[in-house]
């Protein structure tokens, strides 16, 4: 019934709006991304043959998620050929799931994604689904529609798997008591502190131990040799500046695309269902539209397609393929407020109402800013791509930058002086460094070749200076020394400190006492869950990891991350009562637990496609 179908599609509609949002958020320029060998099959699971192009947008689509995830993070650090082996793992387990899916007959329509493809706010204007923008925003992503459609279509099938795997998924109340009694654990501890920032302060070094250490590690006081480099920059920013494109421009290109525009109509249908076909009441029905009752009114009270009859009927819009075939004819028969005859389909028997019409509008005023946006990316993409053969060619064998820089009116640059780890600005990029440090860049003194720095930027270097290691003087050093020396003489003297008090403790001498003796900071911790946040969570963490004392205290020494030396002992362990959890403890451990298991099951079906199918990188 009609209700089914549309509450099947809300479920799945969220993950489209997730993904078209994505889409929107991280789509640049790219034109370049479809050429060259991206046709070329790079990966081969199954028999299922993946392109390159395909690889590299999933290597881009990861590495934006990367950036976004970790604001303020260099894009230079993000290098493709770090991401690529995660990436590549990541769709062979993709595509083994998906294949086995289909394989037992799973499948998601053509119809269907096309429907949530229409509904989707990222592919709409004004309220409405505009074809110029959806083929516009999957082209900037290297997909046309027929491919776009395909990976939708996949990734709701994997959906379905995981939705399998997390709906059939159950935990017994045994294995929930059995966590309770650890999650909600409660533990008694008692613990000291001996800082070790108050022994640092105290270290005195003198010139015979600050000389000695310089001349043991001269190794470690070396400058790291450093480069200058030359480069020219080629970028779509670059290029952008100075094009426009004339009024004319604009017109041809709208006139060249309303020839081909599909102006499709799109109908509001609403509907009264009754499931089985029933004289009498269809009668009744028809006698109060006759009176002039409200159609929504007569819908909300007899209409059994309960997904829609809470709105009045309304089903929302169909461009002629949403419904069976005798629906959509009746509908178009119609005009605006006009009801139907009865119409039967499989689904039951239909009274059905047209509440608007709407045409996709084409008008130049409303498409001009894009066309004009188009234009200037295909001029400067074109731009580009002749500029980049050029830098290419004219930078092969160059003695200098400068000429290659102007004949192509580009401006040369130097870097500031950096090492092997890297430097601000271009510096950064690891392809940059590797050719900085290259045999044929600082021997040779070759230009390198052209590098791509991504999102369309290019860059070639020549070396400007090369800079050697050196010994740097003691002088140069004494406060790095210094520093080390004091921190390695504190932590010998807290260790030989922290073993004392540990013994004490372990003696039989209370925490309490032995603190106070020694002029030093304790705590008492009593009945202390795992996930408390009114204690030092460091500390937290270390106690959590003792073994429950059985007869007597379990006394241990650690440090923490700061330096400082923790007596600790651990007094009384009270395991977790499942049975004194609230309902919504109860409901949020069973959910965590049950889906950690789907996850871990899930996993493991996914390892085991893997294991057993044919893979060709």
């Amino acid at each position: 019934m009609l209700d089914n179908f549309r509450d099947n599609m809300r479920g799945i509609a969220t993950v489209i709006v997730v993904f078209i949002g994505g889409i929107f958020a991280f789509s640049g320029t790219g034109s370049l991304f479809l050429s060259g060998a991206g046709a070329e099959t790079a990966l081969i699971v199954n028999d299922e043959q993946v392109s390159e192009l395909r690889i590299q947008q999933a290597v881009s689509v990861e590495k934006r998620r990367i950036l976004s995830e970790n604001e303020g993070l260099d894009p230079a650090l993000v290098d493709d050929e770090l991401i690529r082996p995660s990436v590549l793992q990541q769709m062979i387990g993709r595509k083994v799931i998906a294949q086995k899916a289909r394989d037992e007959r799973m499948g998601i329509s053509t119809k269907t994604v096309s429907k949530l493809l229409i509904d989707s706010p990222g592919f709409q204007v004004g309220g409405r689904f505009d074809q110029d923008t959806f083929e516009y925003s999957i082209r900037q992503q290297g997909y046309t529609s027929a491919s776009f459609i395909e990976m939708i279509k996949e990734d709701l099938l994997i959906q379905q798997v995981v939705q399998g795997f997390v709906a059939t998924n159950f935990v017994t109340e045994a294995e929930l008591t059995a966590l309770a009694g650890l999650t909600e654990q409660q533990r008694d501890y008692y613990y000291l502190t001996l800082p070790i920032a108050p022994i640092v302060d105290a270290v005195q070094l003198n010139e015979e131990q600050v000389s000695a250490y310089y001349e043991q590690n001269k190794l470690q006081y070396q400058t790291d040799d450093q480069v200058m480099v030359d480069y020219i920059e080629l970028n779509a920013a670059l290029l952008t500046e100075g094009k426009s494109v004339s009024e004319d421009q604009i017109k041809a290109r709208f006139e060249q695309e309303a020839e081909s525009i599909d102006t499709a109509v799109s109908r509001q249908a609403a509907h009264i269902l009754i499931a089985d076909s029933n004289t009498e009441i269809l009668a009744e029905i028809q006698s109060k539209l006759d009176a002039g009752e409200s159609f929504a009114e007569l819908a909300k009270q007899y209409s059994e397609d309960f997904g829609s009859a809470q709105s009045g009927g309304d089903l929302g819009f169909t461009s002629g393929e949403m419904f069976p075939e005798a629906f959509e004819e009746a509908l178009a028969a119609l005009e605006i407020g006009q009801v139907s005859e009865v119409v039967e389909t499989d689904s039951g028997t239909h009274l059905i109402k047209l509440l608007d019409i709407q045409k996709q509008a084409f008008e130049l005023s409303e498409e001009s800013a894009r066309i004009e946006q188009e234009l200037l990316i295909e001029q400067v993409d074109n731009a580009l791509v002749e500029k980049l053969e050029m830098l290419k060619e004219f930078s092969f064998n160059a003695e200098s930058l400068a000429l290659v820089a102007e004949d192509l009116d580009l401006s040369v640059q130097t870097s500031q002086p950096f090492s092997r780890s890297g430097g601000e600005g271009v510096a950064s990029y690891p392809a940059v460094l590797k050719a900085s440090f290259s045999t044929e860049v600082v021997d040779d003194r070759y230009a390198s070749e052209v590098l791509d720095l991504g999102n369309d930027r290019y860059i070639v270097i020549k070396l400007n200076e090369y800079i050697p290691a050196r010994q740097k003087e003691l002088s140069e050093v004494r406060s790095q020394i210094e520093s080390s020396l004091n921190l390695a003489t504190a932590r010998q003297q807290i260790a030989e400190r922290g073993a004392a008090l540990l013994a004490a403790v372990k003696s039989g001498q209370s925490v309490e006492t032995v603190a106070k003796t020694n002029d030093l900071d304790w705590q008492v911790a009593l009945d202390v869950k795992r996930n408390a946040s009114s204690v030092n969570a460091e500390i937290l963490n270390s106690v959590f990891q003792l073994q429950a004392p059985s007869d007597a205290a379990v006394i241990e020494g650690f440090y923490l991350r700061n330096g400082n030396y923790i007596v600790v002992s651990l007094e009384e362990v009270t395991p977790g009562d499942f049975s004194r959890l609230s309902a919504r403890q109860r409901t949020s451990l069973s959910y965590a637990t049950s889906s950690l298991s789907s996850s871990r099951e899930l996993q493991a079906y996914q390892s085991s496609l893997v294991s057993g199918a044919e893979i060709t990188q």
